[in-house]
């Protein structure tokens, strides 16, 4: 009769590679994202003295998978009694990822991914606002940055924009990303050779 020692004596090193594998996995998940964006508003569909305007965002970060801003839809005030009608206004928000974790720029990068809808609503004044900012679907959702292969989606749509009176007149454009980490091609060389492994010490004992 084999001894339990002999008889388990292949799977700790087994059991130890498929724990690194699984560490390894759960540390890629979730990279520091250093981005980027930039957006802009149409002039067509625009009824009086246009107010609306977007600023961008320049070198920000977050941990994914995360909310994070887009950048902020800006309204300006009006004078009192003066109106703007946006209908149908089309607007483009481009995102793009300026590195990941170390500071280096992925590779492959398939960003920029653009982001549109339309604004529709009135600004009345200083202190009135029912401009709504509605996400079109977004044309590539999926895409890949370094060893990440990256879901993007709109977490507000569609979006009441505020006026001047409220937040300074800026509302944020929020967005998620989900992460999931692309396996390198030694881990994944590492990861079958311990499942091999595992299935020779399964033959070994069907055998004995």
């Amino acid at each position: 009769m084999r001894s339990k020692i002999g008889k388990w004596s292949g799977l700790p090193s087994t059991v130890l590679v498929l724990g690194f594998l699984a560490q390894a996995t759960i540390a890629q998940a979730s990279p520091v994202v250093n981005y980027s964006t930039s957006g802009t508003i149409d002039s067509s569909g625009i009824t009086g003295t246009p107010v609306i305007s977007f600023n961008s965002v320049l070198n920000s970060s977050f941990g994914a998978p995360s909310n994070f801003s887009l950048g902020d839809f800006q309204v300006a005030a009006l004078p009192t009694g003066q109106t703007a009608t946006y209908k149908d206004t089309p607007f483009h928000i481009t995102y793009l990822v300026n590195s990941l974790d170390d500071g280096s720029t992925p590779n492959p990068n398939e960003t920029p991914i653009q982001v549109s809808g339309v604004l529709n609503g009135t600004v009345m004044g200083g202190n009135q606002s029912h401009v709504v900012a509605k996400f079109d679907p977004i044309t590539k959702p999926n895409f890949t940055t370094g060893g990440f292969k990256n879901t993007l989606s709109i977490t507000d749509n569609p979006l009441t924009l505020v006026p001047s009176s409220t937040n300074h007149g800026q509302t944020s454009a929020q967005a998620f990303i989900e992460t999931t980490p692309v396996p390198e091609p030694t881990t994944v060389a590492l990861f079958l050779t311990a499942i091999a492994g595992l299935g020779a010490h399964r033959a070994r004992r069907r055998s004995a």
